[in-house]
């Protein structure tokens, strides 16, 4: 069972969808919250943090089921990806100082 801060959402399958997909109601659910989740995560609704909390797995264990799906955990253009190394230099620079 949920914690008290959880909802429940319901939502109705053709009874044949879960039939053909061989998952028991609850196995559908936990693919539907799993589908859910990443949505979130992808659109930048939640962070990688709470979505592997949401998912009751270790960050590590998210970022693979990330490279899975074939989502990426960090998605930076060329010049954010520029700044951030600039950035982690200038760091690196000052703790050598």
């Amino acid at each position: 069972m949920g914690s008290p801060s959880d909802v429940t959402v319901q939502v109705t399958l053709p009874r044949s969808l879960l039939y053909e997909s061989g998952l028991s109601q609850q196995e559908a659910g936990d693919a539907l919250l799993r589908a859910f989740v990443l949505s979130l995560y992808r659109r930048d609704r939640i962070s990688s943090g709470k979505a592997a909390r949401l998912l009751g797995v270790h960050r590590l264990e998210f970022i693979r089921l990330l490279a899975e799906e074939g989502i990426p955990y960090l998605d930076y253009t060329a010049d954010e990806l520029e700044e951030e190394v600039t950035a982690y230099a200038d760091v690196l620079y000052r703790v050598g100082e």
